[in-house]
Parts: structure tokens; sequence; C-alpha cells
């Protein structure tokens, strides 16, 4: 156990995940999901005699009649919709996600047997988003960018980051089975003599849904060494990609994924065999609330919001304030209440009744009311449009960050008095 313990604590993926990067993983794998369903020819399956259909595993305990009345048209389309709806359910969060994300996961498995039922057999490209999508039933993928968001329990450290790379060891563990029973049942020959070459030929020879004719380029004699190498880099790549647990983050890392996704799709021109799904998931080697957090960089600092008490505009931003999760990263004291420490105000008149106060120094009115807003989770974004949209006229001091020039608004007070004060209300 021990040998154990040391040998997690090596590991440097995720280490600093917060809940938005695994609520961000969340709408990712649900995210392939959908587009898998949408873009799925589900319904053609009706025009196919349902004597040919056969179930696997646990589905041969399910009668046969209602295999037969799924495979109606009628049947099919309700299938979809009620994935569609069960993942668009999970996805965005509303009461009761973890139980929709349950439902997505045994809806999934039925419409799997439904698509293989007619021959070919459950792909590895299938089964990793599945896996995947298991694992994060386990996490608290619901802590952050939900619809329905109760208060976020406390979590022991680093459970966040142990979750992503419970996920991201998944997709790990499918290409090292693969490289592995490639290399062992088939090396070293399956790396030479143009093997690549034939199957290149041969699935181009095959009736494909893509129509690329990209591979017939290839089957020149010149291209069975480089298609040798092409296969023999892949392999290696899918036996380094345990590297990707123990890399810190930099351009290694990103090397390693793209490669991984330029192989993919190597094979998906060169042979018309598609893994999209394996292509996105390889975004889970990173940190996806990485680019959110860079936008709300100079508006994570702790700051202290004033606000007239008799003002209704100003009780009405507290409440809002209030009742979002700021991460203890906001205060809030009243008029005359304010601690000599932080705050520094000269009366009571500012704008709408509210002023924020952070070591950049003070914002007043609308300023103060954005300056809070802007920590609540979600409003990175909106941000980011103002000021791309509109126009970047009303510059901030350069620690805040180009994102928010034209949102957030200028400090007018960079070196106020202290005023006296004696308590901060929370």
């Amino acid at each position: 156990m021990t040998s154990f313990r040391s040998w997690v604590t090596t590991v440097r993926l995720h280490r600093g995940a917060t809940a938005q990067s695994l609520a961000l993983a969340r709408i990712l794998v649900f995210g392939i999901w959908t587009v898998f369903v949408l873009v799925d020819p589900l319904h053609q399956l009706s025009r196919l005699p349902v004597e040919l259909f056969h179930t696997y595993g646990v589905f041969r305990l399910l009668p046969d009649s209602l295999w037969v009345a799924m495979l109606t048209p009628t049947g099919l389309l309700g299938m979809k919709l009620v994935f569609l709806t069960v993942l668009a359910w999970a996805m965005i969060g509303f009461r009761g996600a973890r139980v929709a994300g349950i439902a997505a996961l045994v809806v999934g498995l039925v419409y799997l047997q439904l698509k293989k039922g007619f021959g070919g057999h459950w792909d590895h490209r299938e089964l990793t988003l599945v896996y995947v999508h298991a694992i994060m039933l386990l996490t608290p993928a619901w802590d952050a960018f939900a619809a329905h968001r109760r208060p976020r329990p406390a979590r022991r450290p680093g459970v966040y980051g142990a979750s992503l790379v419970a996920m991201s060891f998944i997709v790990i563990v499918q290409y090292l089975f693969i490289g592995t029973a490639r290399t062992f049942i088939g090396g070293p020959g399956v790396f030479m003599n143009g093997t690549l070459q034939q199957w290149v030929e041969n699935r181009n020879l095959r009736p494909n849904p893509f129509g690329f004719d990209i591979g017939t380029w290839f089957l020149a004699p010149f291209w069975s060494v480089p298609l040798d190498l092409l296969f023999l880099g892949g392999t290696v790549l899918e036996f380094v990609s345990v590297a990707l647990l123990f890399l810190k983050p930099g351009w290694i890392k990103v090397l390693v994924a793209i490669g991984l996704v330029v192989f993919h799709a190597s094979i998906f021109l060169m042979m018309n065999v598609a893994f999209p799904e394996n292509m996105v998931l390889v975004l889970l080697f990173f940190d996806l609330a990485w680019p959110l957090r860079r936008l709300r960089r100079g508006h994570d600092s702790d700051g202290v919001l004033v606000y007239d008490a008799e003002n209704p505009v100003a009780r009405a931003v507290v409440r809002r304030a209030y009742a979002r999760d700021l991460d203890g990263r906001m205060r809030f004291a009243s008029f005359g209440s304010a601690p000599a420490s932080t705050l520094a105000l000269g009366d009571a008149s500012a704008a709408d009744g509210v002023a924020f106060v952070s070591d950049d120094g003070v914002a007043r009115g609308q300023a103060a009311v954005t300056e809070t807003y802007f920590r609540m989770p979600g409003w990175a974004l909106f941000g980011w449009l103002r000021a791309r949209l509109v126009d970047g006229s009303r510059p901030l001091p350069a620690q805040r960050g180009a994102a928010a020039e034209w949102f957030v608004g200028p400090v007018t007070d960079p070196e106020p008095a202290l005023p006296h004060g004696d308590r901060v209300l929370s």
C-alpha cells in the first residue's frame, strides 16, 4: 500500500484541477455522446430483417418482443429522443443530473446493442467512451457549471484531480492494451513488409460511409516503408501515452497528444476508419478550465463589497451575490461598518449605493456591481464577449487582463483615504 501511495504522488496529471475542470470534462463526455447520436443514422436499421438481429451478454435476458418493438421506425426514433433527453439533462446539470447520467449510461448500452445487433463488434472507441462515462458517474462532476447548484460540500484535497486522472487513465489503458496486443501478437512482422499498406488497400476496396480515396495515393511500392514507420510510430505513441500521467504541463505533453490525434486522423483519411471519440477524449489530458482561469485573471483576488443597507438596488446586488458560490473571495460590509485595514471609502454617496474595494483600489456604482458579478461562476465568458464585441475603449490596470477591458470599467480611486469602521457583515 505504501509503494502504491508513493507511486500515486508522482502523478502530475491534473494536480491543480478544480471543480470547473471536472465539470467541463463532464460536458465534454456528454457532448461526445450527443454528437454521436445526432449524426448516427439509426433509423436505417428498421429496413433490415429483424430475423438477422442477435443480442449479446445480459441483453439476451430481455424478451425478443421488446427488441422487435424497438427496431420499428417509431421505436428507433423514440430511442434517439430518450437518449438525447437524458444526455442533455445530465450535461446541463438539472436537478437529478446524476440519475440522468446513470440513465444515459444504460440507454447508451441499449443503443449500442441496437447498432451492433446486425453484425460487427463493440469497438474500443465506443467502449472507451462507455467506461469513461461510468467512471465519471462516481465523481463530483456536478459541483460546477450545473443548472441546479446545491451548496458545494467540503471535498478532500485533490478529489477533482483524482477524478480526472481516473477518467484519463481509461483512455491511456485503451492505448496501452491495443499497442501491447499489436506488438506481442503480430510483432515484429506487423510493422514490416507493407502490412499497413495492405490494410489500406483492403479498406479502400470495401464500401465505406465516408468516400475518401486518399489511401489509394499510397499504394505504390515507394510508400510501403513510410507506412510501416507510421504504424510503428503510432504504436510507440500508444505506449508513450502512459507518460502523460507524469509529464509536467508543457510542450512535450502537447506534442504527445497531437501525435495521437495525427495518428487517428491518418488512419481515418487513408482507411476510412473513424475514431472521433478517441480524438476528442485526448482533451481529457488537459485542464479544460485553464482558459477560463486565464480569462478571469485579475478578477480572482479577494475583495469587499460595501453597500448602503437603505438602498434597495444595493440590497438586491448583495442578495444576488450571497446566493452564488463566491469561493470565499467576497466579503460584504455596510457603510459605516467597514474594516479600516482593507476598506477605503469617504462617504456613502456612491452611485447605486455600492462600492467594491480590492488591492487595485475602489470601484463605484455599476463598476462595483460588475466587479462583484465577475467573481461569480459563469461570468468570465460574458465579460470576454463584451470586451471583444463592443469596444475596448475603457482600459483597466494591466494586472486585470484584457478580457474585461470594456466590461468592468475603470477603477476610480487607486489611493483612497482609509475610513473608520468596525466589522464585516458576512
